[in-house]
Formats: structure tokens, C-alpha cells, sequence
């Protein structure tokens, strides 16, 4: 398998309205089990002024995830087995598309893969170093979130305002499992890795500089 390694910083840069706000965290109110389920996972996709990608993912429900509790603010394989939140971002022009996990505790995946569940980059190995890591974890909820290197973004997906994407949850004990999914999925069992299922979403738009 074949590692990402970064290019050079500084060759793309981002057209962003200033004046338009950031938007409101979005609230995922059913699952694909339930039309009112025991859990209301929300996220949030924002800019930083530094032109990162920043996700936040959270849910008000108290969290079930033993192997991120084990792991806290770490890079740990298979936190799908409990909590957690996905963000699947396709390339451009490919069918290559990264995998973001975030579960409590600030316990954190990634993958790259070039085709549907095909890995590019090594389970235990992250394909790129987080700009910033937080986390917020009680009895009463948790949110985590993550900034991606906007080079990252770039070299590995060619990453651009037509690039489209999902954020999905799995949340609950094996006796009461939901899947949650912002974009529409039509497989049951549910499926996240499909690429023909992400939907565009609002990216700020990029340009080629000098």
C-alpha cells in the first residue's frame, strides 16, 4: 500500500465570502431504523481562518465506546464497532474518497481508498496529521472534532467546489444499532462506501495561484 506524503503548501487557495455566516450544526433526526430513534447525532463542517477543513461531530446521548475511551485524543482502528461519526469525501474525479472517523473522547481514523472498500493507506496508519484535535465527552454527550490539512485536501483528492461527500453515524449497543446518513442511501444493510451515494455539498471554491 502506498502512503500519502504531502506537496507543496501554498499552490491552491480558497475563494471564501467572509460576509456569508458560518452554518448552523446539522441535526441528522432519523436513523435508518427509526424514524424517531433514542439518539440525535448532529455535525458541523466549517472553514478556518486558516483555510482548514474543521468537522464536528457530536450526539447528546451518553457515549458507548469503549475502544475510544481506551484510546483518548489517539488514532485507533475500528471505532465503527461503537459510537462514532464518518465523513466520506469523494475525489474529484475519481473514485478514490477519504474516510474520517470521530468518536468521544477524542479518539480518531482515517483512511484513503482507491475504490469502493480498496485501502490505499495501511488501517494502523494515519494518512495525514490533524491541524487540531478537540474533544468534549460527559454522561450527558460529546462532540469531537478535527481539522484537515487544506494540502492534504488537495494533493490526495483533488479537492474542489464539485467534490461531493456524506457524514454518517453508527450510534448504540448491539441491541438497538442506528444508522444515521446525511445523504440518501438506497442498501439495506446500510452501506457508507458507496461513492455513487455522497451528494454535493457547499465547499468554498477553489483557484489555481502563482
Amino acid at each position: 500500500m502506498t502512503k500519502w506524503s504531502p506537496g507543496k503548501r501554498g499552490h491552491v487557495s480558497l475563494i471564501v465570502d467572509t460576509r456569508i455566516p458560518l452554518e448552523e450544526p446539522t441535526v441528522l433526526s432519523a436513523s435508518l431504523e427509526s424514524q424517531a430513534p433514542p439518539f440525535t447525532p448532529w455535525f458541523h463542517l466549517e472553514w478556518s481562518p486558516e483555510m482548514e477543513l474543521n468537522l464536528t461531530v457530536g450526539c447528546c446521548e451518553n457515549p458507548d465506546n469503549p475502544i475510544a475511551k481506551s484510546n483518548i485524543n489517539a488514532f485507533t482502528p475500528e471505532l465503527w464497532r461503537h459510537d462514532v461519526g464518518e465523513l466520506f469525501i469523494r475525489h474529484s474525479a475519481s473514485e478514490v474518497y477519504l474516510e474520517i472517523n470521530l468518536a468521544p473522547y477524542g479518539a480518531w481514523w482515517a483512511c484513503l481508498f482507491s475504490s469502493y472498500r480498496n485501502p490505499i493507506t495501511e488501517a494502523t496508519e494515519a494518512p495525514f496529521t490533524p491541524v487540531a484535535l478537540g474533544a468534549e465527552t460527559s454522561k450527558n454527550g460529546w462532540e469531537t472534532s478535527l481539522k484537515v490539512p487544506q494540502d492534504f485536501l488537495q494533493e490526495a483528492l483533488a479537492f474542489d467546489a464539485s467534490s461531493k461527500a456524506n457524514v454518517c453515524f453508527i450510534l448504540g449497543g448491539p441491541s438497538q444499532r442506528h444508522h444515521f446518513s446525511y445523504a440518501d442511501l438506497p442498501h439495506d444493510p446500510p452501506d457508507y462506501h458507496h461513492v455513487a451515494d455522497f451528494v454535493a455539498m457547499k465547499w468554498p471554491k477553489w483557484v489555481t495561484v502563482s
